[in-house]
């Protein structure tokens, strides 16, 4: 996977707050963990390193790939924030935990991961299959057996209009 892009701030997971701030953020398994607001933006990057070593994050995906571990990156971070001595270690412990019951249950669950995936297809298949009909009998024009009043307009057009871009609740890493 190719690291982020780094933001105006030069950094991966810092951007500039309105009030001149900086803040870090980080995501784990497709949450978001604040890593919470700096004076300056090496300060951020910093805690987003920090978070990155504990997220197991290869070294080029980190703002200082010179830092060589862990204590190196803690030692060399400030830990606190705009509001001193913020600093978010049960956040990222409770992620980094979920992140490893997620790959523990994987590894233990493999055809639950692969029902998860299957159902995924399956329901873009049908989505598919609506859109299909709905263009099939709007080419129909005049032809058309549906009424102009008939649900099933509204229904396919609404449910089929983001057929390939996962929902939220679609939006599972299994």
């Amino acid at each position: 996977m190719a690291p982020r892009r780094r933001s105006n701030t030069g950094f991966i997971g810092v951007r500039l707050r309105p009030a001149g701030h900086f803040a870090a953020e980080i995501t784990a398994g497709g949450t978001r963990v604040w890593l919470g607001t700096f004076y300056t933006k090496e300060a951020a990057a910093r805690a987003y390193d920090v978070a990155a070593w504990r997220f197991g994050r290869p070294r080029h995906e980190m703002n200082f790939p010179e830092v060589r571990s862990l204590t190196e990156a803690q030692s060399l971070s400030t830990g606190h924030g705009v509001k001193r001595g913020v600093c978010c270690p049960r956040r990222i412990d409770t992620t980094e935990s979920d992140e490893q019951f997620m790959a523990q249950w994987r590894r233990d669950n493999p055809g639950a991961v692969d029902m998860g995936e299957t159902y995924r297809r399956e329901r873009r298949a049908g989505k598919r299959q609506r859109k299909a009909e709905v263009e099939a009998e709007y080419a129909k024009g005049e032809a058309s057996t549906w009424g102009e009043d008939d649900e099933r307009w509204s229904w396919n057009l609404t449910t089929t209009a983001s057929e390939d871009t996962p929902s939220e609740d679609e939006d599972f890493d299994f």
